[in-house]
């Protein structure tokens, strides 16, 4: 067994006995699932009348748990996604997809089979030490971006090098870390694109945090969101500020659905003079 299988095996007897409230001569049984290598089950958990057939990950990347996912092997039972931590933006895509699952720290989402179960509040147990090794840090997330912009195109390093205006190895480092995710499929030519757009965006938003930003906040008067945003549209077009709606403005620009209060901009820099913007 690999390592995260042998940390499964090991704890999960004793977090399967708190869930179900076992009494001390009832048993709970781990081995090894014994059959076809890509059955998607790695080990089995018998306890009570409850049968967990568990899929073990290293790691909450979505793009991992994707692929868990896609392999559920669909018998009699409870199929059970083990990692050693599930975090936040993990935990949601899970919620979403339908995936029961439980972490080696002792968190656990099970809705299943009549059986519910939810334990929350533990801390990582595994939190490596450092800094982790990121794919979509602001400057090497320009990669992403474009692999995004055009799906359907094979993308060779320098020609990824180019557009994104990052070094070659730069370039060559960022995609070494997304092939590592599963993120990426290569064609006989060697070229690249995202193996799917969807997921790389889910892992992209798992990873990204709005409080990397620098905020500023201003106050405008307007008779809507939109009029404001217009307001500032045509007095930033007459300035060398490079900016971009987005949030709930750029929203509204694609879909024209509903009205918004908070107008976000996006700037290369900050506006020396507010007020000569209505701030």
């Amino acid at each position: 067994m690999e390592r995260w299988e042998r940390e499964a095996a090991a704890r999960l007897p004793e977090l399967i006995r708190a869930w179900l409230a076992l009494d001390d001569d009832e048993t709970v049984v781990v081995h090894p699932e014994v059959s076809a290598a890509d059955s998607g089950v790695d080990l089995v958990a018998q306890a009570r009348d409850h049968t967990f057939f568990v899929q073990v990950k290293g790691t909450d990347n979505i793009a991992s748990l994707e692929r868990a996912a896609a392999h559920r092997p669909g018998r009699h039972g409870i199929d059970l996604l083990v990692v050693p931590f599930m975090g936040p933006k993990a935990r949601e895509w899970s919620r979403q997809h339908k995936i029961d699952w439980a972490d080696l720290s002792g968190n656990a989402e099970v809705h299943t089979h009549g059986l519910y179960i939810h334990v929350d509040g533990h801390r990582n147990a595994y939190a490596a030490v450092g800094r982790p090794a990121n794919a979509f840090s602001p400057r090497f997330s320009r990669v992403s971006r474009v692999l995004l912009a055009d799906t359907d195109r094979w993308w060779k390093q320098k020609d990824l090098a180019a557009k994104t205006g990052l070094p070659d190895g730069t370039v060559s480092k960022v995609i070494k870390r997304l092939t590592s995710l599963d993120l990426l499929e290569r064609s006989q030519a060697g070229a690249l694109r995202a193996r799917a757009p969807s997921v790389l965006l889910d892992a992209w938003t798992q990873r990204y945090s709005f409080d990397e930003h620098v905020v500023r906040r201003y106050h405008a008067v307007g008779r809507s969101g939109n009029a404001i945003l217009k307001a500032l549209a045509e007095k930033l077009s007459d300035t060398s500020t490079v900016w971009a709606a987005t949030g709930l403005s750029a929203a509204y620009m694609y879909t024209r659905y509903t009205d918004f209060r908070l107008t976000s901009i996006f700037v290369d820099r900050f506006p020396e003079d507010p007020e000569s913007l209505g701030l």
